[in-house]
């Protein structure tokens, strides 16, 4: 039997990138896995994708930033599958500026993503994994967790605050049977790194 095998888990950002691959090893190890994204068609396109391969996945459109649409996304997938037993949080884009030029609306926008989009999609996805008496929460951190780059202020700090969340869930979820860590990943050449290649060559 498959580790993950009749497992329901949610990855958000999950139709590119590092959220498809993870999004690909948990189906590949027998979980269903909601391709959680914002970008609908693309979301649509990985879970056909898996599906071609005999892996089980389902599309759901997400803003991880807004509440409601967090909200009806993990509702969207309990109607389907019955349960949620994995999350893994690693929706996130890139802005940068140096920091005494840094745009308020960019920084908001970077922290909403990344900060307000793990607090929503883990607030959503606790309710039933604590009924359940189960679950497990993954952060997608970075080494920019415990270290600074030039340009990505926010960036940075939302990546040390996702370890703050992530043992503040794992003292909270404990007596509810539900675990939580942070995976602090090296660089990876990703199609939102390529894009930025060029401004951090600069």
């Amino acid at each position: 039997m498959k580790k993950l095998q009749d497992q329901v888990a949610i990855v958000t950002g999950a139709a590119s990138g590092i959220g498809k691959g993870i999004a690909w090893l948990l189906a590949s190890e027998g979980a269903t896995v909601a391709i959680a994204d914002l970008a609908q068609a693309a979301a649509e396109a990985t879970a056909a994708e898996f599906a071609a391969q005999g892996l089980k996945a389902m599309a759901v459109a997400m803003d991880v930033s807004d509440e409601a649409a967090v909200e009806a996304g993990v509702q969207a997938v309990l109607a389907a599958q019955g349960r949620v037993d994995v999350l893994v949080s690693n929706a996130g884009i890139q802005i940068v500026h140096p920091l005494h030029e840094y745009p308020f609306r960019d920084w908001k926008k970077m922290l909403a993503i990344h900060l307000d989009g793990a607090f929503l999609t883990t607030r959503a996805c606790l309710r039933p994994m604590y009924a359940a008496g189960r679950g497990s929460i993954v952060y997608i951190g970075s080494v920019h967790s415990k270290e600074a780059s030039v340009l990505k202020a926010p960036y940075v700090t939302a990546k040390h605050g996702l370890i703050g969340l992530a043992k503040v869930v794992a003292k909270e979820g404990a007596k509810h049977g539900v675990r939580a860590n942070s995976v602090c990943r090296g660089f990876v050449l990703t199609p939102m790194v390529v894009k930025l290649l060029p401004v951090l060559a600069a």
